[in-house]
């Protein structure tokens, strides 16, 4: 007969057990003494066991009624968070699946800690997350094959796109550690003359980036070597192949490789690039804002301590 349990009856046999009186009991719950004596023998009778010895006085809880006073705050926490857990998820969407884009250089640093948040956390997402360079992402959010999408590219060229920026960083240049001293004091031109540029692909956003940079001061640098990953971009520049120009996030992504580089200022007049929400207007309108909220957090959180300790004179420009 459990079904017969309630938690109002539990909660008022553990403070008889606790006070060792039906009068303290009534009191605490504004209920009459025999309100109390039927919600203990409600209980007693759904559970099959004596909880109160009567024949003593004050009355003494049994064993069975000790550990169900002791037991009883855990359910009561336990039955308190699931209320909290219920009214989180009346505010959600209906729709709670999300599939998700994430560019490689936020995946492969801080990505898991946003996932096991929307997942685990008061959204209780069920997530499906692509990682990749930025200009997948927009082809797939076209098709409807991402519902939104963690980038650096801002997609200027669709319509009908909310865009939720939530960090912005600077572009660095990685050299080799043993030539730190050797590049800090000269021009970005000169030091490209004296080592070669290792790219970022011109098929990926911040390749595309720097191109334009380096276009824009007029700087030739010859084509020697050119990756997708970040994480093979430092660890050419770690074995002293070249130098390289990319973003605290690209550099945390080959963090493997960061003992044998050195981190500059970038010379000469700086750039920045902007990671964003991305997602179709009206798609996520309540949700959107609030994973960019957890995407910002979860940078400052777990990538800007490792940052700082890789590159210590490095400020934020989110």
């Amino acid at each position: 007969m459990t079904d017969q349990l309630d938690l109002r009856s539990l909660q008022i046999v553990a403070a008889v057990a606790e006070t060792g009186s039906m009068l303290e009991a009534s009191q605490r719950y504004g209920i009459t003494q025999s309100a109390v004596s039927q919600a203990v023998r409600r209980a007693e009778a759904a559970t099959g066991v004596t909880l109160l010895d009567r024949s003593r006085r004050p009355l003494k809880a049994t064993r069975a009624g000790r550990i169900l006073a002791n037991r009883f705050h855990d359910i009561n926490r336990d039955f308190g968070s699931l209320l909290d857990a219920l009214r989180a998820a009346a505010m959600l969407p209906e729709r709670v699946d999300l599939r998700l884009g994430l560019v490689d250089s936020y995946a492969g640093t801080v990505g898991a800690h946003l996932v096991k948040e929307l997942a685990t956390g008061s959204m209780a997402l069920s997530l499906t997350a692509w990682s990749g360079l930025a200009g997948s992402h927009a082809e797939a959010l076209v098709r409807h094959t991402i519902d939104a999408a963690i980038t650096c590219d801002a997609m200027e060229d669709l319509d009908d796109i909310e865009r939720i920026p939530f960090y912005r960083e600077p572009y660095l240049l990685v050299a080799p550690r043993n030539l730190a001293a050797e590049l800090g004091e000269l021009e970005l031109g000169k030091i490209l003359e004296r080592c070669r540029l290792v790219r970022h692909s011109e098929r990926s956003y911040v390749g595309a980036q720097v191109e334009r940079h380096l276009n824009r001061l007029a700087i030739r640098a010859p084509r020697a070597f050119e990756f997708d990953t970040s994480d093979s971009l430092i660890a050419m520049v770690s074995i002293g192949m070249g130098v390289a120009i990319t973003t605290p996030l690209c550099l945390l992504q080959g963090i493997a490789h960061a003992a044998n580089v050195a981190v500059l200022p970038l010379p000469g007049p700086g750039f920045s690039r902007e990671l964003l929400l991305v997602t179709r207007r009206g798609d996520l309108s309540s949700l959107a804002p609030r994973i960019a909220d957890i995407a910002r957090s979860t940078i400052s959180a777990q990538a800007m301590p490792r940052i700082s300790t890789l590159v210590p004179w490095f400020t934020a420009a989110s």
